[in-house]
């Protein structure tokens, strides 16, 4: 009986998608037929051929292979493999993460231990090492920026103020269920804020494991940053329209802290980064412009 659904959601992920695999194997610690795993492919169809090819050839039927219709981003994608999931419970795991350490049984034990637990993450290196961020509603960006960076090196999670990486997360699909899954209208970031919103609604929590390692290349992507900057921030506005925050408050303390970052990197001889404070304090400042009432 299958207990444990891994989710894998790759876009054109070949190069990152084996490595991945190896480690689930490497450090799975329940038995064969306790998990699945599903790859749900949004990239094109000629990536999702080439790779369940290669995952064909190497692991023959015991991964699950889906081509999404189309790519309407990270939340919809992790759905439809929920929805087609058989385990009780829920790994969401990005193709670009390396497992450290055995973490499926421990994290099957404390869903069972606590049944208000809803969803678990775990210790991030890689990037920032940012195992957890700090939610819209409480972004000062000079200053959460630091305190999310100590505290995550501290290993000190609260969840009304952090929402857990999406890189790898353990949820209960019956609590996943109940709130909705993903909401399908952000295309990528901040769908982790959102369901910790709407579980903590719901009286559950959220739980932060150091224990459960694991790597995450996130240096390689497939978009610009100019890209990235316009979905992070149309994510945003939906994320404070649907839960009644300010979004002109978000870009006023963004533009502050911009400015803040620029003068002091100025003062001890940082150029570069004072290129990149302008470039974001430019960005920002077009948004107030044009962007909000």
């Amino acid at each position: 009986m299958i207990k444990l659904s891994i989710i894998i959601v790759t876009y054109n992920s070949l190069q990152h998608i084996f490595n991945c695999l190896e480690s689930i194997y490497q450090f799975n610690d329940l038995e064969q037929d306790d998990f699945e795993i599903i790859i749900v492919e949004n990239g094109s169809l000629e990536s999702f051929n080439e790779m369940s090819r290669h995952v064909s050839d190497k692991y023959g039927e015991r991964i699950k292979m889906v081509k999404n219709e189309q790519n309407k981003g990270y939340g919809q994608g992790n759905n439809v493999g929920v929805r087609l999931a058989s385990g009780k419970y829920i790994c969401i795991a990005n193709p670009d993460i390396i497992f450290k350490a055995p973490v499926f049984k421990k994290a099957l034990k404390l869903f069972k231990e606590n049944k208000q637990l809803a969803m678990i993450g775990g210790k991030q290196s890689g990037g920032r090492n940012s195992s957890f961020l700090n939610r819209p509603e409480y972004d000062f960006f000079i200053l959460t920026a630091f305190l999310s960076d100590s505290l995550n090196k501290i290993n000190l999670y609260f969840q009304k103020f952090f929402y857990l990486s999406g890189a790898l997360l353990f949820i209960d699909k019956d609590k996943f269920f109940e709130i909705g899954l993903f909401d399908e209208s952000f295309f990528l970031y901040f769908e982790e804020s959102d369901i910790t919103q709407r579980f903590l609604k719901k009286k559950y929590s959220t739980k932060f494991i150091k224990e459960f390692t694991y790597d995450h290349f996130i240096g390689d992507r497939s978009i610009t940053v100019e890209e990235t900057f316009d979905i992070e921030i149309d994510s945003v506005k939906k994320y404070c329209l649907k839960y009644d925050f300010s979004f002109k408050s978000f870009v006023n303390k963004r533009i502050l802290s911009y400015k803040i970052m620029k003068f002091l990197f100025k003062i001890i001889g940082k150029e570069e980064r004072v290129r990149t404070s302008e470039i974001y304090l430019s960005r920002y400042l077009k948004i107030k412009k044009n962007h909000y009432k």
